[in-house]
């Protein structure tokens, strides 16, 4: 048990000290109607997940504030993926771009309650991996977008 606990960490370690390169995928010319509010509720939406997915790889959680954890990161996901929607025609590759970062951290969503579930560490590994990737990402579509004015 201690040896899997060992290993679990250790691959976590490797996953979040490494830069995982994201942004050939986005690397688009943001539009200027995108608002950074869509770039702040990203970050809202990845420091949940970061303190979610950290309390459940450190053990130090209850199962039902899991669930309610899980469901009020689902609402904020499908809040944004609304007002993402709204946006005109003309910022498709912003759309898709934002619908793939959040479709990352709703399948680390489902990874972790998967795990919950049955405690296989495997899926513990998946949903830190899809954390990481859409966190990388999120960080690197606010860049993009934060440099559109300049």
């Amino acid at each position: 048990m201690l040896k899997k606990f060992s290993i679990i960490i250790f691959i976590t370690l490797i996953i979040f000290t490494s830069n995982i390169n994201f942004s050939h995928a986005l690397n688009i010319n943001s539009p200027d109607s995108v608002n950074n509010q869509y770039v702040k509720d990203l970050e809202i939406i990845d420091n949940y997940m970061y303190l979610l997915t950290k309390s459940v790889i450190m053990g130090n959680y209850k199962e039902d504030e899991i669930s309610k954890n899980i469901k009020f990161m689902e609402t904020l996901i499908d809040d944004l993926n609304t007002k993402v929607l709204k946006l005109s025609k003309e910022d498709t590759d912003a759309i898709l771009a934002v619908q793939s970062i959040l479709n990352f951290y709703k399948i680390s969503l489902m990874k972790i309650q998967s795990y919950l579930e049955t405690k296989d560490p495997d899926n513990l590994i998946d949903a830190i991996n899809a954390f990481s990737l859409a966190s990388s990402a999120s960080k690197n579509l606010g860049k993009i977008i934060g440099d559109v004015g300049k």
